[in-house]
């Protein structure tokens, strides 16, 4: 079984910006919205995702470097030392 490929993302919805995951998946990506199961297709094409860190990638880096913090949905903030 492949891998999924997922990112941290935003969708925008009229003028509400919504935060959550989107899947690539044949046809375009899977958004679900923070806190929700529910997914919405949303095409390739369309301007209103924004693709963020890969979810994997993000997760790895967090454990390799302890000083910063990682929330989903959220932008990577390093602490001061």
């Amino acid at each position: 079984m492949a891998a999924r490929i997922t990112h941290y993302a935003s969708l925008m919805v009229g003028t509400e910006e919504v935060f959550g995951t989107a899947e690539l998946i044949a046809g375009g990506y899977l958004f679900r919205k923070d806190g929700e199961r529910r997914a919405t297709l949303i095409s390739y094409k369309d301007t209103a995702l924004m693709l963020f860190g890969l979810c994997d990638l993000v997760a790895q880096a967090d454990a390799a470097d302890g000083d910063r913090v990682v929330r989903c949905s959220q932008t990577l903030v390093g602490r001061a030392a």
